[in-house]
């Protein structure tokens, strides 16, 4: 089995996550994958990002949601992680989908909803993907949230799904079904050997998060995918 090492949020660990400017290095990197976060907009438009305020990655404060567009726009995503980012402005989910679209690089789309209505949400992320016309193969879809990835399935997006859980449980095993989900994406520190197999054996490939050890590899042989801050460490030999 050939293991897949996916660029969380680009790559987080040297970049400024989810901007364009790590996404960028995911891709000049040769990555297979990326992973990004999204969430809407105070006017329900659909911006990369991962917490639901924007206090830790950005100049600014206070939640996505409270904000337009345009005002959000107007904050400073990278500098907060090196001078050398300065600026870097909110990435859209249209921007990223139009970047992608030429090259052949696979996308694992996390959407954040927490106070919102599921379905605009889901709404607008059909819209979009279905304006790019990105293959079904290079696309996952995820979320922790069981109730978003019922509106997904419901929605009848035509791109695979995966659920997401800090710790597998009888929810999680009866969502895969309930969702005709194809993979379950688990934290690699509360994750064993068993539960792999047993998702595998069950028809489910295995992605976990986030592993920037190549240590960690040992008792994850056998997943199908990680999600590395580092992925370069897992491309070149360690020396």
């Amino acid at each position: 089995m050939t293991l897949t090492i996916v660029g969380h949020r680009g790559v987080a660990g040297q970049y400024p996550e989810n901007t364009l400017v790590s996404i960028q290095a995911a891709i000049d990197m040769g990555l297979e994958w990326i992973e990004v976060d999204i969430q809407p907009t105070k006017d329900h438009q659909l911006v990369v990002c991962h917490d639901h305020t924007i206090d830790r990655c950005s100049n600014g404060h206070g939640r996505v949601d409270s904000y337009s567009l345009e005002q959000i726009q107007q904050f400073d995503f990278g500098a907060w992680f090196s001078p050398q980012f300065n600026y870097q402005p909110i990435l859209t989910l249209e921007q990223l989908l139009r970047l992608i679209q030429p090259l052949n690089i696979g996308l694992n789309i996390e959407i954040k909803v927490d106070t919102q209505n599921y379905a605009p949400v889901v709404q607008e992320l059909k819209r979009q993907l279905e304006h790019f016309s990105l293959p079904t193969e290079r696309v996952l879809i995820s979320s922790f949230d069981h109730q978003t990835l019922r509106e997904v399935h419901k929605a009848q997006l035509g791109y695979p799904i995966a659920v997401l859980s800090e710790k597998l449980s009888q929810r999680d095993w009866a969502l895969l079904e309930e969702v005709d989900a194809v993979a379950c994406n688990l934290n690699a520190k509360t994750t064993n050997k068993q539960q792999i197999a047993t998702l595998q054996q069950a028809g489910y490939q295995v992605w976990c998060f986030t592993v920037n050890n190549p240590n960690q590899l040992k008792h994850l042989q056998n997943v199908n995918a990680i999600f590395s801050d580092f992925p370069q460490r897992f491309l070149t030999p360690i020396q």
